[in-house]
């Protein structure tokens, strides 16, 4: 992967019929010809949006999935990565990225925030911007903000919320 890579989290139970797959396809253009390739889980919903709008744009677009799944990568990706299981994939989603945009999503999308966020905090790697599409996951970040001082200012730090498409390039 290239040195600008932004990794997308997000539920996989997006439609492209749905305005926020539209979205997020606009997304995925903005960030490709802003220089950074598109690393995602290689599925549909969300990571086929992302994928889709970069693809299109002439971006490099990078599936992680996991060895041994019965799901096809979506049609979208120049490149792909098999992990040997899903906590290996999370990691190398956290691990490919400069940065994070995050759609809405459920318990894997919780997962992959909450380990990023972890590592940060645990300084096992350097601090990188998560940029959230939509309030969504803002009640979240709320709880966590009354954690410790250390995670407060991390999140204050790195934590974006971005409501429309264009925002994004204020931000990479």
């Amino acid at each position: 992967m290239s040195s600008k890579t932004i990794t997308s989290f997000g539920s996989a139970f997006i439609t492209p019929d749905e305005p926020l797959y539209t979205e997020i396809e606009q997304l995925g253009k903005l960030v490709a010809e802003s220089g950074y390739d598109v690393c995602s889980g290689g599925y549909y919903g969300s990571m086929e949006a992302i994928s889709k709008g970069s693809f299109v744009a002439g971006g490099k677009t990078i599936g992680i999935g996991v060895k041994g799944w019965e799901i096809k990568p979506n049609q979208y990706l120049t490149g792909s990565i098999l992990a040997e299981n899903l906590m290996d994939r999370i990691l190398k989603l956290i691990n490919a990225a400069d940065a994070y945009i995050i759609f809405k999503g459920g318990t894997g999308t919780l997962l992959e925030i909450s380990a990023a966020l972890e590592l940060m905090n645990k300084k096992a790697m350097p601090e990188k911007k998560m940029i959230f599409y939509t309030d969504f996951w803002k009640n979240m970040i709320s709880i966590l903000q009354q954690d410790t001082d250390s995670l407060k200012e991390i999140l204050n730090r790195n934590i974006f919320f971005i409501q429309k498409p264009a925002e994004i390039l204020k931000l990479i």
